[in-house]
């Protein structure tokens, strides 16, 4: 009778003190945080990290369970029994419109006596005023997902700003009603190319079912790429081809829409391409009607 007394009061004496434990935390502010997590990491304190956690993290780009973050990180400690993550530099927080705070720092890594740093962060949300990590990642590993996701689009490289810069282009075609034959959920069955530099403007193209994303170069000679399309109708071999360049930051056809046929594109005839000879002009080939024979011809002339 009396060991079962002090096992219910050793019982209660841990409840209190997690309780107080708790409670320590909860006063904390998550750039605190932020050190204890590293800490944790440091000693492959797994009680520690399973409670900095939300039920919920997004994880370096994956939605994962606590249970499941858990389960990677014990991953990562098998794989790299001494692993060594050091916080460099000072913690910068910012607190987000939805109340979240987002903590970064450089986060200098060594494994097997090689170091490398990483841009790192957590974002922490407060749960029954408590601060819990929602977020971890890096970005790094951020560029690396949204690279794949790109990819995934069909998406291409290009550097339509001039700023030096690669971003990525990919197109999402006109939606489609298929309740009704060749008709678009839409009036103007319009595609729309996006890019992942979300300050340069989507290019809008009416009529366009879909497309390929053609990076031209800098036809132009203004130090930014150009895009063609050739946007793809319900019937008929004719198409017209059609250059876009960014001016001011708007979107303006570089030339007039030029003239297509299958035929030109079954011959792998491109539509345009830089005149050599002429600066600020272009070279394209265009398909014409000549009696009865589809013919393609050529020609020289500028563009904007």
């Amino acid at each position: 009778m009396a060991k079962l007394s002090q096992v219910k009061s050793f019982v209660s004496l841990l409840l209190c003190l997690s309780l107080l434990n708790a409670k320590a935390r909860q006063a904390k502010d998550p750039a605190t945080l932020v050190q204890e997590w590293n800490v944790a990491n440091n000693k492959q304190d797994i009680g520690t990290l399973t409670f900095l956690y939300d039920s919920e993290v997004l994880f370096y780009g994956s939605k994962l369970k606590k249970q499941d973050c858990i389960a990677g990180k014990l991953s990562i400690f098998k794989k790299y029994p001494i692993l060594d993550q050091q916080i460099a530099g000072q913690i910068k927080s910012e607190t987000q419109e939805n109340g979240d705070v987002k903590c970064s720092f450089d986060k200098a890594v060594t494994i097997n006596g090689a170091t490398k740093t990483y841009a790192s962060y957590l974002v922490f949300h407060q749960v029954n005023n408590a601060w819990k990590i929602v977020v971890e990642s890096d970005l790094t590993t951020d560029a690396n997902v949204e690279k794949r996701k790109m990819k995934a689009k069909g998406a291409v490289l290009c550097d339509v700003d001039g700023d030096g810069v690669k971003e990525y282009a990919y197109l999402t075609p006109a939606p489609i009603d298929t309740t009704q034959e060749m008709t678009c959920l839409d009036e103007s069955c319009t595609s729309v190319i996006r890019f992942s530099n979300k300050a340069i403007p989507e290019l809008r193209i009416s009529n366009c079912l879909n497309a390929v994303v053609d990076i031209l170069g800098d036809l132009n000679n203004d130090g930014k790429d150009e895009i063609g399309i050739n946007p793809q109708w319900w019937t008929s071999c004719w198409s017209g081809y059609h250059v876009y360049t960014l001016k001011k930051g708007k979107w303006i056809d570089a030339i007039p829409a030029i003239s297509t046929h299958c035929n030109q594109w079954e011959d792998g005839v491109k539509p345009v391409q830089k005149d050599p000879k002429r600066p600020g002009y272009v070279i394209i080939h265009y398909s014409m009607m000549i009696d009865d024979d589809i013919v393609t011809k050529t020609k020289s002339i500028p563009i904007k």
